[in-house]
């Protein structure tokens, strides 16, 4: 069957066609809001960014935190150097510094007053996950503020979006075996291997926090937003036992299904939850 040009995304590796879609954007200027409400006393804010990837998530509480009159000294951190490179050029946050490292392993001294962790910390494993966490709480300044929030954990499915899943699965699936008819399934990849509301609770908590907030927020993703998750590669991996190499297949297999299967069932978005937690230092 062939590809619908205008429904495939050609980035097929990252997060961030997903990342510019609207329903994204609002739900971490939501995060970003319930953030900064914990540091309203600052007038000046030391901020780290983890895995900062484009730096939306500061640029987001730079535009917050200026409309209110305070200042923002931003950090960001990411491995992934081309998106830093891109975060230089767009991210317009004076000051704002760009290092490229590991979250387990922050290459920092200095104490910040907030840390953001947005839309990534499932990607670690468990133990890469604690490491993280606990290097942010060392570089934290007492009672530092940090958020965290993921659509990737235990719960992100309400119920009503389960048949769509299930029809959407399946139809990926076939497509992805006619192209690729003697593919090797792979193992679960650790970007669906997902902790619960509680999990991250708990893991936030073991590791020098205080959750003074928790909610699961109900998003609504159109066709476009659905075709854009698609297109990154660890969640086409995990979506369909896809290997690294069958990677580009799996995210072409599902976006090209996307629009049969909202049409099939007669609906306009797609029910999504995000996990989303604010601790401070204990």
């Amino acid at each position: 069957m062939a590809l619908a040009p205008d429904r495939v995304t050609n980035d097929l590796q990252s997060f961030e066609p997903f990342a510019e879609e609207v329903a994204y954007i609002r739900v971490n200027e939501k995060l970003v809001r319930r953030f900064l409400s914990r540091l309203r006393a600052k007038t000046h804010i030391r901020l780290l960014d983890v895995a900062a990837g484009t730096g939306l998530m500061t640029a987001i509480i730079h535009s917050q935190a200026e409309s209110r009159g305070t200042k923002v000294d931003a950090t960001l951190i990411d491995l992934d150097r081309p998106a830093l490179e891109l975060a230089r050029d767009e991210v317009r946050t004076p000051g704002a510094q760009y290092i490229y490292a590991l979250a387990d392993q922050l290459p920092l001294r200095g104490s910040f007053d907030a840390a953001i962790f947005a839309n990534s910390i499932h990607l670690l494993d468990d133990e890469a996950k604690a490491r993280a966490l606990s290097e942010v709480h060392r570089v934290l300044e007492p009672s530092g503020v940090l958020g965290v929030n993921s659509t990737f954990y235990g719960g992100a499915y309400p119920e009503e979006s389960k048949p769509f899943y299930s029809r959407w699965m399946r139809r990926a699936i076939a497509e992805m075996n006619q192209r690729l008819p003697n593919r090797v399934k792979s193992e679960k990849v650790q970007a669906m291997e997902w902790l619960g509301a509680e999990d991250y609770r708990s893991l936030i908590e073991c590791n020098g926090f205080r959750v003074v907030e928790m909610r699961e927020r109900r998003v609504g993703l159109s066709q476009a937003a659905v075709r854009a998750i698609s297109s990154y590669k660890e969640f086409a991996k995990g979506a369909l036992h896809a290997t690294d190499e069958d990677a580009e297949e799996a995210s072409r297999a599902l976006q090209v299904t996307v629009q049969r299967t909202f049409r099939d069932l007669n609906m306009k978005l797609l029910s999504r939850n995000w996990l989303e937690l604010i601790a401070v230092r204990a």
